[in-house]
């Protein structure tokens, strides 16, 4: 696992268990590797702080979102919880809170 501080330390816990910050990473990762697909991009062409309705995903595209995050992360994700915090950023801060 690659280190994410100066010092060499990294997120994950003295039993494996990935910490917050490398938990919102993977969440992030997933939603993005998610939204390009179902927009049919490159995922270096979506933006995660931008809101979900700018990159043109439609209610039935954010249903999907919330089953494939569910499916790659292992963690409920309501449509709900997709409304509340309506960009990458603000949903895998979310999620990622323990």
């Amino acid at each position: 696992m690659r280190p994410s501080h100066p010092d060499g330390r990294s997120d994950t816990d003295r039993n494996g268990h990935t910490g917050v910050r490398g938990r919102r990473a993977a969440l992030t990762d997933a939603a993005v590797t998610a939204i390009a697909e179902l927009l049919g991009v490159a995922p270096a062409a979506v933006s995660t702080s931008t809101p979900f309705a700018e990159l043109g995903l439609s209610s039935a595209q954010l249903a999907r979102l919330t089953a494939q995050l569910e499916d790659a992360m292992g963690v409920e994700v309501s449509l709900e919880a997709v409304y509340d915090h309506p960009d990458i950023e603000q949903l895998a801060a979310f999620l990622a809170m323990p």
